[in-house]
């Protein structure tokens, strides 16, 4: 079962396009199939903190918020995700 990975953003954040694009790429790397819904309500977001915008979370546990985590990072949350799912 791939990873689902939830991204909450406005699209035309900066952050948010980088850290989409290093989500995939780093999957890629991995050879991991991943799951990304991507939230972009404004309505929604607005009800929260847009301010921590965006938020990435990997089966609902917050990895990043506002800035894009280090590669190595995510790497290591993805690797820890898929290994607790083969075991």
């Amino acid at each position: 079962m791939a990873p689902t990975l939830k991204l909450f953003e406005t699209p035309q954040c900066r952050r948010y396009q980088k850290m989409r694009t290093m989500v995939f790429e780093t999957a890629a790397e991995l050879g991991v199939d991943i799951q990304l819904k991507e939230f972009n309500d404004i309505e929604r977001l607005s009800q929260s903190n847009p301010l921590s915008l965006p938020r990435l979370y990997i089966n609902e546990t917050l990895i990043a918020s506002r800035n894009p985590p280090k590669a190595k990072f995510l790497a290591e949350k993805l690797q820890h995700i898929v290994q607790r799912h083969i075991e």
